[in-house]
């Protein structure tokens, strides 16, 4: 808590003596609001609402409670051995609401990148993440603000050759998740970028959903185990993220988002439940954040400043279907390449971030610093669906009825359809017969009604463009290729 009493002693610059000693000492309340102020103290504007901050090497706003100002004065008046001084002080509130609100008030506008730069803030300084190039300033120089919670507790050091990240432990584990498939690699990478740059683009704002590529659809769940919650836990040793426990969420608890601060850049709904509703949080991933906090007036965070969300689950994360959903998500299915081979500790030798050694820390910067290059170079490279689409149409219709589309898709020339050049037509009546000659027992359980709207949903989920059509009192469904 000394860093702005050093800095002042370092510049030959005299503390603000705020106590007059004329027979009696009193405490003067503008000296002394100057004295805080020199310290760097300052009453951050949120709306209605002000936080007290402090301002330090230029550029690092660090939120302080009051007791930890209260205890650099005692600190300071102990150092200087002035206690007659300490105890007028301690006898009176001098850091009462009233001299808070006296405090010069700031309202700032954090910096974090813009859509072709990102940035990450290590504890040596700020570095600029172009397309192609890497920049490391000092937070003096730095013509911006961020959180002391930001900050990465190492240092960066600029990289002498290319292939600094050459056997990183963590690119390792992500070609294993991607199912060692070097395009579902580059995808994963470029999500883990998306991620990193906190610079949130109001035209492109993407939910990450990481689910097990096998899951059993008859309890609708999977093991786990596969590295998900891991993946999530790497976006936090680079940018400050907050962990939620998803079993937890409850869409009508208001203060659910008690507890997120502006220095959050992720929000991580951990292992959400079967029942989790992805629509509970689509006016979070692209618009403002209303938060309520116990026994304070509710704020509402801004769009730019509301954190990215990234949801990890051992289910299908379902919503309203359609565009509206469609729109708001990324889904990468997991490998379950650590569910049937050695676990990541046997595989590595370590466990990953605890007990890493600098140079296995400088490979993963590197690599994850690659991911945001790919990012700024690329967009988010979206990765095939491998059993997602398939799975939410066999719980959202029927096994049976996803299988027989398939086939009908392949050969339509089985069905009596109608082929040609760029659209295939079948007769509903005539399509629904067929299914149910193959597939009996489902008689009494589907109805035309309900056979149209299925042949509409897997259109819609298999991104086929459809269009229903009426000719001499019969139903058509016609799907363009």
């Amino acid at each position: 808590m000394q860093v702005n009493m050093e800095n002042r002693l370092e510049n030959n610059e005299e503390p603000i003596q705020f106590w007059t000693n004329e027979g009696k000492i009193k405490i003067k309340n503008v000296l002394f609001i100057n004295f805080l102020q020199s310290l760097g103290y300052r009453k951050l504007r949120n709306k209605n609402e002000y936080e007290l901050v402090r301002i330090i090497s230029g550029s690092i706003v660090q939120s302080i409670p009051i007791d930890k100002v209260r205890e650099e004065v005692k600190d300071h008046l102990l150092s200087l051995d002035r206690q007659e001084v300490l105890e007028v002080f301690l006898n009176k509130d001098h850091l009462s609401k009233t001299t808070i609100e006296s405090l010069e008030g700031i309202s700032i506008d954090f910096i974090y990148g813009d859509k072709n730069t990102a940035i990450l803030f290590y504890k040596n300084g700020v570095l600029k993440i172009n397309a192609n190039e890497l920049t490391l300033i000092s937070y003096m120089e730095y013509k911006g603000y961020v959180w002391e919670d930001q900050i990465i507790p190492r240092d960066f050091i600029l990289p002498e050759t290319k292939d600094i990240d050459k056997d990183c432990e963590f690119g390792k584990f992500c070609k294993n998740i991607s199912g060692n498939k070097q395009e579902r690699l580059f995808s994963l990478k470029t999500i883990l970028g998306y991620l990193l740059h906190s610079y949130k683009d109001p035209s492109f704002t993407k939910a990450i959903i990481l689910i097990d590529e096998i899951i059993d659809l008859e309890s609708n769940a999977s093991e786990g185990g596969t590295g998900k919650s891991l993946l999530a836990k790497s976006i936090n040793q680079l940018i400050p993220v907050l962990e939620k426990n998803g079993k937890l969420l409850k869409s009508n608890d208001k203060f659910f988002f008690a507890d997120v601060e502006p220095h959050h850049k992720v929000i991580v709904f951990d292992d959400v439940k079967q029942d989790f509703s992805f629509e509970s949080l689509y006016s979070m991933i692209t618009g403002d954040m209303p938060i309520e906090k116990k026994y304070k007036n509710p704020v509402v965070m801004n769009f730019k400043e509301v954190p990215k969300v990234l949801i990890t689950s051992n289910y299908l994360v379902r919503g309203t279907g359609g565009n509206s959903e469609a729109r708001r998500k990324i889904v990468f299915e997991v490998n379950s390449h650590y569910r049937e081979n050695p676990n990541i500790r046997e595989e590595s030798g370590h466990r990953f971030f605890d007990d890493w050694n600098e140079e296995q820390w400088m490979k993963f910067d590197y690599f994850m610093i690659d991911c945001v290059q790919l990012f700024l170079n690329n967009g988010i490279i979206e990765p095939e669906s491998i059993n997602e689409i398939t799975n939410r149409l066999i719980l959202e219709t029927s096994k049976e009825f996803v299988c027989f589309i398939g086939k009908v898709l392949v050969n339509p020339s089985n069905y009596e359809a109608e082929i040609k050049e760029k659209s295939i037509r079948f007769n509903k009546a005539v399509l629904m017969e067929k299914f149910l000659q193959e597939f009996p027992e489902q008689r009494s359980k589907i109805s035309p009604h309900l056979f149209t709207k299925w042949l509409e949903h897997y259109s819609k989920v298999s991104k086929i463009n459809f269009k229903n059509q009426k000719s001499n009192g019969q139903n058509f469904i016609i799907f363009m290729i």
